[in-house]
């Protein structure tokens, strides 16, 4: 019999109403509520599962709802905190979309809080269940690649995806560079970072307050060494949604993660635009990809599944390394890292 999850989504925006339509339709699920200020966006999000309920606030929802097995917290990266150490000490398992939140110091007393409730904590780095980046890490695992070299990790995506939907709000390598931090992290398994150069740019979206491009140099402990590449600048008309790769070159062998090409395109007369069959493509009428994979093996991992779900602690040194390298680009000189 599978047992059925009782699911809570805080923060009703772009993220969270994924989240909420996921978990609305997944076998042994119940979405049970919907936690929004806006409480017409809350609701117009929780309308699509029958007995959703809508709170305004996290505070709310933990007087109201008594047996929760799950809260996605879905909030602006700066509002982590709160929600996190109160659903924390309710007793009740974290899911936080990346990243864990804009400060080592949040990101710290986030995992405190879990450690110390004993619940289990897990971050929203969706490249995981990738296929592609999934069969590269049992690549790296089966020794085929050998001892890692270098690596060239590239992110870019057009000027109307995440500078128009955030509005200068978020940072660029906050929300796009994280994800491949993580991914060479992940690939790198027992390494560290020891040293970061960065630059950027910010000629076209300097005045919404966010960068067009960040290029970064990382040099790990084993002595890898690894270049970032990430930008939200490319123009509207672009052919690919989002233009990514992962290049690994080890001494026995390398692999390529190609990304930039969904492999569906779509023209009229008036427009043409690559379609999303990869992060959370509809297929039936239902949420697809990476982003289902993951929230599903979400559920699989409360339950003893091993899973590669993001722990805290994998979280925190992302950040970490995110964090120096925008000190970097910032002051143009190199971050040592501890």
């Amino acid at each position: 019999m599978i047992k059925r999850r009782r699911v809570a989504v805080i923060g009703a925006g772009f993220m969270g109403s994924m989240h909420a339509a996921i978990f609305a339709n997944m076998v042994g699920c119940e979405l049970a509520a919907i936690v929004d200020p806006n409480l017409e966006l809350a609701g117009a999000v929780a309308a699509k599962a029958p007995g959703c309920k809508v709170y305004a606030g996290h505070e709310a929802l933990l007087t109201a709802e008594r047996d929760l097995d799950l809260v996605s917290i879905c909030t602006p990266d700066n509002l982590h905190l709160a929600p996190a150490v109160a659903v924390a000490k309710a007793g009740i398992n974290i899911f936080v979309e990346k990243p864990i939140s804009s400060t080592v110091e949040d990101a710290q007393a986030i995992i405190a809080a879990c450690d110390a409730a004993k619940v289990k904590l897990g971050i929203g780095y969706l490249l995981r269940f990738d296929p592609r980046y999934a069969a590269a890490k049992e690549l790296m695992i089966s020794g085929k690649i050998g001892e890692p070299i270098h690596i060239y990790a590239r992110r870019n995506s057009a000027r109307t995806e995440g500078p128009k939907r955030y509005g200068g709000k978020l940072p660029l390598a906050l929300h796009v560079t994280v994800h491949d931090v993580d991914m060479v992290l992940w690939m790198l398994d027992g390494q560290r970072p020891v040293s970061v150069y960065a630059q950027q740019t910010n000629r076209l979206l300097g005045a919404s307050g966010t960068q067009d491009s960040l290029a970064a140099i990382v040099r790990f402990s084993g002595g890898t060494v690894v270049n970032f590449e990430s930008a939200w600048s490319l123009p509207a008309g672009a052919r690919h949604m989002i233009d990514a790769r992962m290049e690994l070159i080890g001494t026995e062998g390398s692999f390529e993660v190609q990304c930039g090409d969904s492999g569906l395109y779509y023209a009229s007369n008036e427009t043409s635009r690559e379609i999303d069959t990869q992060h959370w493509p509809v297929v039936n009428g239902r949420l697809d990809g990476d982003l289902a994979r993951q929230l599903g093996g979400l559920l699989a991992w409360l339950d003893g599944a091993d899973m590669p779900i993001a722990s805290g602690r994998d979280a925190l040194r992302s950040l970490e390394l995110t964090l120096a390298m925008m000190q970097s680009a910032q002051s143009g000189e190199i971050v040592r890292l501890a």
